[in-house]
């Protein structure tokens, strides 16, 4: 019977400037991994994060101010690459383009790999960065054709935990919901590729009985409130705010919907597969490579509010139907984006000779 084979990986040294979301959490979910490994880590981070706490659990944080100035700027790289020489870290991962600055010269004996969960914008700053890791294979196709070296861009995705057993779902009746009521569920920014205003154009199509929770912040807030307003459903709309763990908000309700635009990844689609609820998405590219239409999800065209609509109305009409996209969506979580699957495949990327 096959056995796990040891880490290969030591020390590794993070650099992370996010403030607060998917990228944030699947940091601290990696650096626990990788914790329970025995791989020892330093992190360097902007001060007062919400999760800091939670991420010093797993490593030795160093919170940093990033200043922009030219002569700060490259005082503070110094500084860090000091602190990761005397750490002994033979890889530096940093975390999305900004932190692509702050990577140290890579040396005899320490690599350094810059992971990107969105589209790459560029390379200007990427001097120090050995090699990439998207998330997703649009997201490093997109780099091949900006001009990164093939050879040295490669593809990691996400994974998610299991939902304790001891989350307890939220009460429906703490956010006006009707105990009866179809929940569905929308989390994110609300910024304009997201389209939060496709659900809220969802529900004035739908029975009464189907609500909607919106969970998130951002600039397009107001502007989506007011038009649960304009369409008369504002006691069917209702906005939740950013919330840290939305694992309870998950256990309430009854469908995933992910509308967005442009997605890289789609963290929420594992989320909801997570979640035991069936997805139902539009067609862009990270949830058009996770989702396997009508096996594990539902996908429609991008801005088509009536045909993520008539999605929506397949899978509550159909209890068969949902049980498979239920089913389908925790078979293919567990084969391809486990914790050991992702852990390991770090492990072979940071511990691997470099390529020219």
């Amino acid at each position: 019977m096959a056995t796990d084979q040891p880490m290969q990986l030591r020390k590794l040294a993070h650099i992370h400037l996010g403030v607060d979301g998917g990228a944030e959490k699947f940091f601290v979910r990696l650096a626990g991994a990788l914790a329970r490994k025995g791989v020892e880590q330093i992190a360097f981070i902007r001060p007062d994060r919400p999760w800091r706490d939670e991420l010093a659990k797993h490593c030795d944080v160093r919170e940093m101010k990033f200043s922009r100035s030219h002569i700060k700027r490259h005082l503070i790289r110094w500084t860090i690459a000091r602190q990761i020489s005397a750490f002994g870290a033979t890889a530096t991962l940093g975390w999305m383009s900004p932190a692509s600055k702050w990577l140290p010269k890579p040396r005899p004996g320490m690599r350094t790999f810059l992971r990107l969960g969105d589209w790459p914008d560029g390379f200007h700053t990427y001097g120090n960065v050995q090699d990439l890791i998207g998330n997703t294979p649009e997201i490093i196709r997109q780099a091949i054709e900006m001009g990164w070296p093939e050879s040295r861009a490669h593809v990691i995705s996400n994974f998610v935990d299991p939902l304790p057993a001891n989350i307890a779902p939220v009460k429906r009746a703490d956010f006006n919901t009707p105990e009866d009521a179809t929940i569905l569920i929308h989390l994110g920014r609300f910024v304009g590729r997201k389209r939060f205003d496709l659900v809220v154009k969802a529900i004035a199509g739908l029975p009464e009985s189907v609500h909607a929770w919106l969970i998130g912040d951002g600039e397009l807030l107001e502007e989506t409130k007011a038009l649960a307003v304009s369409l008369g459903v504002t006691d069917r709309v209702h906005f939740l705010g950013w919330q840290r763990d939305p694992s309870p908000f998950l256990k309430s309700a009854d469908i995933l919907l992910c509308p967005t635009d442009e997605e890289p990844l789609g963290n929420i689609v594992l989320e909801g597969w997570n979640a035991g609820l069936p997805v139902v998405a539009t067609a862009s590219p990270g949830p058009s490579w996770l989702i396997d239409d009508g096996i594990n999800g539902l996908l429609s065209r991008c801005g088509d509010v009536n045909a993520l609509t008539a999605s929506i109305r397949r899978v509550l009409s159909s209890e068969v139907l949902r049980q498979a996209l239920v089913q389908g969506g925790d078979a293919k979580l567990a084969a391809q984006y486990s914790e050991v699957g992702v852990v390991k495949a770090y492990d072979r990327l940071l511990t691997s000779p470099r390529h020219a």
